[in-house]
Parts: C-alpha cells; structure tokens; sequence
C-alpha cells in the first residue's frame, strides 16, 4: 500500500501521532548527523536521546487529547475517541520512559558506580541523573495511580492532574541536558514548541477550564427512575440551549457536599434526548456516589452542562446507508438519541437496532424504543435481545439478520469488555475496521 493511502487510512488521531513522532524523528535524525550533534559519546547514547524526544512528543499528544476543547477534539474525531487514543499512547510513553533510562545503566555500571545513580533520586551529584531517577519514580508512581481501579472517580481525577507538573520535569530533564537538543536550532526549537502545546492543555483542562470553558445553564424539570438502576434527568435550558448531533455526552456539574465542603464535579454522560427536543435528557447508571446523589435533585436545580462532544453519532457517518446498532445496558443512551432523532428527520436510512439485557428488568427503555421505531420515518428494525433467555449476542446471529452486509457499519455501545468481544467478532467475519464505530463506556 502506498504511504499516503496508508496515511489517509488512520484515524484523525493517529495521523496526529503519526506527524508529530515523523517530525521529532526526522529533527532528531538530522541533529544527530550534523557536525555540531558529533560529540554524542556513542550510537546507544544517541538512540537513547531519541526515545527522550519521543516520550516528550507522545506525553504532548496525550494532554492534548484530553483537552476537552470542542475545537481541539476535532483532531481526534471527537473527544470518545481521543481518551482511547490516551489510554493507549500513556503506557507506550512510560515504557519508552522506562527504556530511555534502562539504556544508560551499562555505561553507569562500566564507570563501576552501578545502578543506584540512575534509579535512586539524588543520590548522584550529577544533577542531570538525578533528574532522571526522580521523573523515572515520578511516571512509574503515575501510571499506577492512572490505570489502578481502586480508586473513585473523584480520586482519580484529581491525582490524574498531576501529569502536567510530571511533564513538565520530563520536559525540563529532556531540554536541559540533552546535547542534540542544544546543538541543533530546529530541534530545540520543535521540542519547545512541543512541551508549550502540552503544558497549555493540562493548564486549560486542570486550572482554567472550570473558569472559562463555555457552558450551558439547565435546571431540573423532571427526575425518574425507569428502572434497570437507572436515573433519568431531563433539563430545561435557563438561557440558550445546547446544540447537539445525537449520540453525542456532555460534562455534567453539580455541588455536592462531603464532610462540610463543597465540591464541584465533572461527569461526562451521553445523551439520550433529540436535538429537536427542547428539553435536555440523561439517562444515567447509577454505580457511584456522584451518579446515587442525582436521585435527589428537585425540580428547579440549577446544573451547569459542558458539551457537547464525541464523535458517536451517525451524522459523522453518512456515507454508510445501512447501519447495525447494537446496545448493551445503559449503552442504549446514545440510540434513544439517534431513535428520536429519527422520528423528524427524513434520513431515510437502513437501521437494525438490538437492545441488549440480561432480562426484562434491566431494558427500561424497551416500551421507549418501540414505541419511537414505529413514529420513526424510517426504515428500522428493532430488537430486545434478553442473554438470560437467548444466551449471548453475537454478531454471527446478527449478521444472519443483515446479510448482505458489504456496505454495512456497526455502532456498537456497552461495557468494554463486550465492545471489544462483538469488535473481534466482527472483524473475523470480515467488517472493516473503519466500518466498526464504538463507544466502550469507559470514557477515562
């Protein structure tokens, strides 16, 4: 395949990886080869400096895609799609991290000074090691934090804005102490370039977004509870509404109160309203303490909502005329959205809808569904599948349903474990990837 057809071929995000490590290499490269870059002690010293430039770049692009900027996550092809890319790129940064410091233990060990240099912080007088061994501790310490599932929400969302000050120290190890850096005009300019971008978007999403980030003023109109542990909430627009495309989430913020002190949250959830709708709908799984406490809001609460953002949404996608869509559990959100979307528009698409629960309990929204399917202009066919009575869906039984499916898209919503179970399954009967749009729940 050609590079450029390759190119194309990634999505939005990747081709933001894939210009900026090419760049950084390529800087890298013509630092290391030029005269002035000559003194570099050894080919495993250079190497090593490359992954320095590398780390930098990746943990860049990582807080960039976390910026919750609507302008911003269009280089990711939506905000859903940019924490994946996150999730990806944060322990490829750490082990490129762990390796760069690794590649210098046998000059250390050949000076006859060992280990305890390099990976014990300040016990070097060389302040560049003992830079290194600190940063090292400092993201090993904040991978665990990131990727531990002990932590609540809360928790973890307020240790994860410690990335910024890590980056920064990277950062500062990298451009203080790195000789290609200080030799080559392009590359320390570039790197620079690099490490304000990141530090510019953890400052906007840590300190400054909850000051500044446009927002949208709603209070509380009604409060239900279909069942299923479900909390629905719908918001009537104090001011100017928010516009949306169905299937999108936005943040949601309210004061709660622990111990006296109040906090003030943000909680991504997705949409289960049209936009032609005047009134704004979460329907929402109660798991957590923040989710629980939304029970107990009354009618006229005030509630501040940010958004919208993400890329699941069939507009995106227009080019794909028939669409599978398939929702597990509280994954039907984001279809009620594009469902009563459907009963104004004049799409005209081909749908197949599955609802997904393990029984009739847990399908709150099947009376909805039905009931929206048959006022729907369009030509949907609409299915509650019940694992309790039927066993697992799997898209085999789907595609029997569909067939022909060469021009087919699937839309897949629900827990991560079962996104990725019906992704590998439809990709061994031959989907293409660029036709699998999924949402896994698991938005950080």
């Amino acid at each position: 395949m050609h590079p450029l057809n390759l190119f194309r071929g990634l999505a939005p995000g990747w081709r933001l990886v894939a210009v900026v490590m090419s760049v950084t290499t390529v800087l890298w490269a013509w630092a290391t080869w030029s005269e002035r870059a000559s003194l570099l002690p050894s080919p495993v010293h250079s190497l090593s400096l490359l992954l320095a430039n590398w780390a930098i770049a990746l943990l860049s692009v990582i807080l960039l895609a976390t910026t919750r900027s609507r302008s911003v996550e269009r280089l990711f092809g939506g905000l859903d799609r940019a924490v994946r890319l996150h999730r990806f790129l944060a322990p490829t940064a750490i082990v490129i991290t762990v390796v760069h410091t690794l590649m210098y233990l046998p000059a250390s060990y050949a000076e006859g000074r060992g280990a305890a240099p390099l990976l014990i912080p300040f016990w070097s007088d060389r302040p560049a090691e003992a830079l290194t061994a600190l940063v090292f501790w400092l993201l090993l310490g904040w991978t665990a934090i990131a990727y531990s599932k002990r932590f609540r929400y809360e928790l973890w969302l307020l240790l994860h804005g410690l990335l910024g000050p890590i980056f920064l120290a990277t950062s500062a190890h990298a451009l203080l102490h790195g000789p290609t850096i200080h030799a080559f005009e392009p590359l320390r300019f570039w790197m620079w370039l690099l490490v304000l971008v990141g530090f510019m978007s953890w400052a906007y999403r840590v300190l400054l977004y909850p000051f500044i980030a446009p927002r949208f003023l709603y209070e509380v109109g009604e409060v239900n509870l279909p069942g299923g542990n479900t909390v629905e909430l719908k918001l009537k627009p104090r001011a100017r509404r928010m516009m949306y495309e169905p299937g999108t989430f936005a943040f949601i913020r309210r004061p709660i109160h622990a111990g006296g002190k109040a906090i003030r949250e943000f909680h991504p959830f997705s949409i289960s309203s049209s936009p032609t709708e005047r009134f704004l709908r979460f329907s929402i799984r109660m798991v957590g303490d923040f989710t629980r406490s939304l029970q107990t809001l009354k009618p006229g609460d005030q509630l501040e909502v940010f958004g919208p953002f993400g890329g699941f949404t069939p507009h995106r996608y227009g080019e794909y005329r028939r669409l599978v869509c398939i929702g597990a559990g509280i994954g039907i959100t984001p279809f009620l959205s594009m469902m009563r979307f459907e009963t104004a528009s004049d799409d005209f698409r081909r749908i197949w809808l599955w609802y997904v629960a393990r029984d009739a309990d847990g399908a709150p929204y099947d009376a909805e569904l039905r009931d929206t399917v048959a006022r729907a202009d369009s030509w949907v066919d609409y299915a509650l599948w019940l694992t309790g009575e039927r066993g697992r869906l799997t898209a085999e039984k789907v595609m029997q349903a569909v067939a022909p499916f060469d021009d087919v898209a699937v839309m897949l919503c629900g827990t991560p474990g079962f996104v990725s179970s019906m992704v590998q399954q439809f990709r061994t009967l031959g989907i293409p990837k660029e036709r699998l749009i999924y949402e896994d729940l698991h938005f950080h």
